[in-house]
């Protein structure tokens, strides 16, 4: 069917094309279907920064090399044929009033435009630039129902920028010719990579008028709808653009004939002002690898950017590229000591990193003081948006460093998980999952993955379902082995469901072991009693003037009876006991002699529990091979009962030896702690242990040994298979048995040889020869001893590696035994939900990413 374009126009507008078979059709294809919408994610009317917060999940906003913003594709694949709309803004029915972010939409003949300047009631579309070469576009332009869409032309990749196009299908709406006898068959190839020069911005021309009303409307838009830097010219000028009031746009002599040249369609620099290429009768370019001045008519390489047009101008038309630079856009010339581009896109990105290395709310950005503060820093700055900032520069970040993550995790042969579960609001908790691994220089390191909203009671399907979903984003399910975090059912059932090994977190262990003696009737009565006195001290004048003090007393009302706090406070008010036995209110001790003595055995059994917190926090890397050794002593010694014990005392180290043993009661748990007891040089004597647990402790690190060795992706020898540095020696010729390595080499094992035993052997010989060799000093770094010495035990190395990088805690160790940690979790609550798992990976990933 063919007809002409005025009959053509109206009918387009209900119509879909399929970039597949190359039709048009209603509602559906029928050989592919209904066609792919890509809907905006919902957003009220007139919010904030509405165009950024209305992008759809997969796509993001950022700043494009040559400068403004534009849209990527973050999905694996964005499909052909996919379709994107509607284009939001405000509509607009005069020509002059449209803007760069304008599109005209054709109804009964005339037009009306739809304008996106306004960020608050527009949608992301507004970001999405325009191809600068044919053959970079992806996107095609087009009406439909009274509406702009975009349509993918092909396949989008990730990472690919969305470039869209003035095609034939929408220019043809507009009224633009073609030719004088064109038609148009339904079906035939859209012409997407005519460019038209009528879409050049021009003055409006005053039209006669008619006897039936005012001038008649253009019959097009005039204007390159999104983002053209071309500007209307006469013959022999040309013209750098309008301006404000009092600034004039200047002119430019061109030579003859170059105002026929063809630029290229919605590109974005300045100095496409004075270049064109070649074109044929059609305004079709016909090379595009020459570009011609049209100042001076000398013929330049193209290659897609603009770099030679630029230096063209500075070094053969200086003073035209001086008044183009000085004066594009008609803006004035930029105040003395205003910061250059680059200096602000600098502000920006460290106001970012200001935001993530203090994690900080977004919102902090939007103060009155943090402006000012920034404008003095940098005058003329003006601080972007917490929305513009979450959704270009932070979310791209975040994307890049999940990748980043993600690619590092996936070839990690073992790895543990740690479960850090903290309370964000009322209602509201998060889980925070942090990969540990040891890399192939015996490092420990650690990489935060995510932060999963929680119930403040996690169940054993919530938590499954975040470390399942986890474990398959990151690629971890295999790799993992443990996971480090909440003790109870819930997290042992989660784990177990992934085939991991749940192990508790040795902080909040002695965090409840420590609450318990806190808890007992007689030490919380008499710190309620302190608490009375401090109250009391500190509202009158003369009850507690010595300044030492009253420092302990606020610091008592200050911090209460926390656990991490709880055995220094204890300390400094006995070491205060004769300043304050005497006061109280009418001259009466508030502190009774039971109450002195409660305090003391408190004190007394908190003490080796601090100092086993305490190590924990200065062990560069507290690991589990730590774990055992230390509540063998506190359950073997410290917190025995001894002689002369008093009842109080006899109960307060009950209680925490209870809480201690009922948290490290899982028989599995106990193994895993003993075999990275057997790898740790400090301990590897297991002299802790009973003879039956070493026997088979070793038994176990054996076999975990032999099972890692001739696992996937490891050599005869247990080491990583790997490409080899240096070519491999040439093989020994084999030599003739022996009559007694015939009869007795199988018992004696007096050969060598890749048997089936030979692994076996190996791992057995090498933890003798570990565990018989002598200990090191209980200053020793585990992983720097097994860096220097893995080579003597390969086997083992392997061992090393998996077990001894498991973290003892959830979290790092200064964060839960002291004041780090608090404003850690008072910053990580301020954050708006919605930004919690970006800042907190950013944050706690800002020294690798």
């Amino acid at each position: 069917m063919q007809v002409s374009e005025d009959a053509c126009a109206p009918l387009e507008d209900e119509l879909l094309f399929c970039e597949d078979c190359r039709l048009y059709f209603r509602d559906a294809c029928p050989q592919h279907g209904a066609p792919t919408f890509i809907t905006d994610s919902p957003v009220p009317a007139r919010a904030p920064s509405r165009a950024l917060l209305s992008l759809p999940q997969g796509l993001l906003v950022k700043e494009r090399p040559q400068g403004g913003l534009g849209v990527w594709s973050t999905l694996p694949a964005l499909p052909r044929g996919c379709i994107f709309g509607p284009y939001q803004g405000e509509v607009v029915l005069e020509r002059g009033d449209c803007t760069l972010f304008s599109w005209a939409v054709r109804e009964n003949g005339s037009y009306f435009y739809i304008d996106a300047s306004d960020d608050s009631k527009s949608s992301w579309m507004r970001y999405v630039a325009c191809a600068s070469t044919e053959e970079e576009h992806n996107l095609t332009v087009f009406q439909y129902r009274g509406h702009i869409y975009y349509r993918a032309c092909q396949p989008i990749g990730a990472g690919a920028e969305l470039l869209v196009w003035i095609g034939e299908e929408y220019a043809r709406t507009r009224g633009l010719k073609l030719g004088e006898h064109f038609k148009y068959e339904f079906g035939e190839k859209e012409l997407l990579l005519k460019m038209f020069q009528d879409l050049r911005v021009k003055p409006p021309e005053p039209a006669p008028a008619t006897p039936h009303g005012p001038p008649s409307r253009p019959p097009y838009l005039c204007g390159d709808l999104a983002s053209s830097r071309l500007h209307s010219h006469k013959p022999g000028y040309l013209g750098a653009g309008g301006g404000p009031p009092g600034h004039p746009a200047p002119t430019f002599p061109l030579l003859e004939g170059t105002q026929n040249l063809v630029g290229l369609g919605r590109a974005q620099s300045r100095y496409w002002t004075f270049f064109g290429f070649q074109g044929d009768a059609y305004g079709r370019i016909l090379d595009k690898t020459k570009i011609i001045c049209k100042l001076c008519g000398v013929r330049l390489s193209y290659s897609g950017n603009t770099t030679n047009l630029r230096q063209h101008l500075i070094y053969k038309h200086r003073r035209e590229y001086n008044q183009l630079v000085g004066a594009q856009a008609g803006a004035p010339e930029p105040p003395k000591g205003a910061p250059s581009p680059a200096a602000l896109g600098r502000t920006t990105r460290a106001v970012a990193d200001f935001l993530v290395w203090d994690l900080m709310p977004l919102e902090v950005v939007e103060g009155e003081g943090f402006g000012q503060m920034l404008r003095a820093l940098e005058p003329g700055y003006k601080p972007p948006a917490a929305a513009f900032l979450a959704h270009t520069l932070l979310r791209e970040r975040h994307l890049q460093g999940k990748a980043k993550v993600a690619e590092l995790a996936r070839g990690l042969p073992h790895c543990a998980l740690s479960l850090d579960l903290w309370r964000h609001g009322p209602g509201l908790s998060y889980l925070t999952l942090t990969l540990h691994y040891v890399d192939d220089a015996f490092e420990a390191c650690a990489r935060v993955l995510c932060s999963r909203p929680v119930p403040e009671e996690p169940s054993p399907e919530s938590l499954a379902g975040v470390l399942g979903w986890a474990a398959e984003e990151w690629g971890v399910r295999e790799s993992g082995a443990y996971a480090v975090g909440p003790h109870g059912p819930a997290a042992r059932q989660a784990a177990a469901a992934l085939g991991w090994q749940a192990l508790p977190c040795v902080g909040q262990a002695l965090g409840g072991a420590m609450e318990a003696v806190l808890a007992l009737p007689p030490v919380r009565s008499a710190l309620e009693r302190c608490r009375h006195l401090a109250s009391w001290a500190l509202a009158g004048p003369g009850r507690a003037e010595e300044p030492l003090l009253r420092a302990q007393l606020k610091r008592l009302l200050r911090d209460g009876a926390q656990w991490q706090s709880a055995h220094g406070l204890l300390q400094g008010l006995l070491e205060q006991a004769e300043a304050l036995g005497g006061l109280g209110p009418d001259g009466e001790p508030a502190l009774r002699p039971q109450d002195w003595a409660a305090l003391q055995d408190a004190a007394n059994v908190l003490k080796p529990l601090a100092v086993a917190a305490s190590t924990f926090t200065k062990e560069p890397f507290a690991g589990l091979s730590l774990v055992k050794p230390v509540l063998t002593s506190l359950l073997c010694k410290h917190l025995a009962p001894g002689e002369w014990d008093s009842e109080l005392a006899r109960a307060a180290k009950g209680a925490a030896h209870r809480e201690l043993s009922r948290r490290y009661a899982d028989p599995e748990a106990g193994r895993a702690l003993n075999l990275a007891c057997a790898l740790d040089p400090r301990f590897r004597g297991l002299d802790f242990l009973s003879l039956p647990d070493r026997g088979e402790t070793l038994r176990l690190l054996t076999l975990e040994a032999v099972g890692l060795a001739e696992g996937p992706g490891a050599d005869p020898r247990g080491q990583a298979s790997s490409p080899p540095l240096l070519p491999p020696p040439p093989p020994k010729q084999p030599r003739q048995d022996s009559g007694i390595e015939y009869l007795l080499g199988d018992l004696c094992g007096g050969r060598g040889g890749a048997g089936a035993g030979s692994v076996q052997q190996q791992a057995e010989q090498e933890s003798a020869s570990f565990q018989t060799s002598g200990a090191s000093s209980l200053g020793q770094e585990p992983l720097q001893w097994w860096k220097m010495h893995h080579a003597q035990y390969p086997l083992l190395a392997r061992v090393a590696r998996k077990l001894l990088g498991v973290p003892a805690t959830a979290a790092p160790a200064a964060w839960l035994f002291g004041e780090p940690g608090q404003l850690i979790y008072k910053k990580r609550a301020a954050l708006a939900p919605e930004h919690v798992d970006m800042l907190v990976f950013l944050h706690g990933n800002r020294a690798v990413l």
